[in-house]
């Protein structure tokens, strides 16, 4: 990370709050995550060999994850980029996550740990967050929430390919050991308001002192990069770069009286980006949540 300016304790506050604000965006781009039919390779189109590893993601039991994402913002008229590094477990039926991300935050010298699991049971999804050795718990119980979670994954891959407006296979490459498919995808934004359609804001977290549900719901198409075995079809690496999203939600808040000055001028100009690893697929290790995190006391999403 490089930072030659001095934050203020004021703008330190700020600037961890944006950060978990971009996490959980990330992290709900994640779990939501073409058509170009003269594209064909060994008599399969782009969209279908998306599909098809799609659905093959869709149906494992397990998977992890190295991620890293970069982020470059303005606080106080000043640019400050952000490196974040981290590995996720995934359990998808029912859904258990367990995520590790190591950030260093302007001002300070030393890094600083998020540690994240959410787990859900039945139609509640609670969050645990470890954040400066504190941990906080937060409980979700809302119908549309669970209902989206709880969507069959064939549902939930028609969804997405029902909004993939393109689809181009645009070379092959060695990702590890593995020969793959460099795949770049589009999907419409209106796969956002298709699942927000139904979800009150309480549910995503978001109040008026953040933005609204209809500002997210401005975010915009999605630009992926996919990576495919070629030989198992296994999605193997993803890269977004989400600039354009981010800017998006900032023009949103420009035009919303109620949204903060600070949160305008922080996405306004927001450069972002995201890639992630997919390996040990349906050979995870579970894992325990701590009993400190289970009895943290319960923070309210709003």
């Amino acid at each position: 990370m490089n930072l030659k300016v001095k934050i203020n304790t004021k703008e330190r506050i700020l600037m961890k709050r944006n950060l978990l604000l971009v996490l959980v965006l990330s992290l709900f781009v994640i779990l939501t995550g073409c058509s170009n039919p003269n594209e064909v390779i060994d008599d399969k189109t782009a969209q279908q060999i998306a599909e098809e590893s799609f659905e093959k993601w869709y149906g494992i039991d397990s998977y992890d994850m190295d991620l890293s994402m970069d982020m470059k913002m303005s606080v106080s008229s000043e640019t400050v980029d952000i490196s974040i590094d981290g590995q996720a477990t995934v359990f998808q039926n029912p859904i258990k996550m367990k995520m590790v991300m190591d950030t260093m935050i302007p001002g300070m010298d030393q890094t600083m740990q998020i540690t994240q699991y959410m787990v859900e049971e039945g139609q509640i999804v609670t969050i645990y967050q470890q954040l400066d050795g504190q941990w906080y718990k937060t409980v979700i119980d809302d119908p549309a929430m669970s209902q989206m979670m709880q969507m069959d994954p064939r549902e939930n891959m028609e969804l997405f390919m029902n909004n993939l407006v393109q689809a181009e296979i645009v070379g092959e490459e060695k990702v590890g050991e593995r020969d793959t498919y460099k795949i770049d995808l589009l999907a419409s934004g209106e796969i956002f308001n298709q699942v927000l359609e139904d979800m009150t804001d309480e549910s995503l977290g978001l109040n008026s002192e953040m933005f609204s549900k209809d500002i997210f719901s401005k975010i915009g198409d999605m630009k992926y990069t996919v990576w495919i075995d070629k030989n198992t079809l296994e999605t193997v690496k993803c890269y977004m770069d989400l600039t354009d999203n981010m800017r998006n939600l900032g023009s949103a808040m420009a035009e919303d009286q109620d949204s903060p000055e600070e949160l305008k001028e922080v996405f306004s100009n927001m450069e972002m980006s995201m890639e992630y690893s997919v390996y040990n697929h349906n050979q995870a290790q579970d894992f325990t949540i701590p009993e400190e995190a289970k009895n943290a006391k319960e923070i309210p999403m709003n």
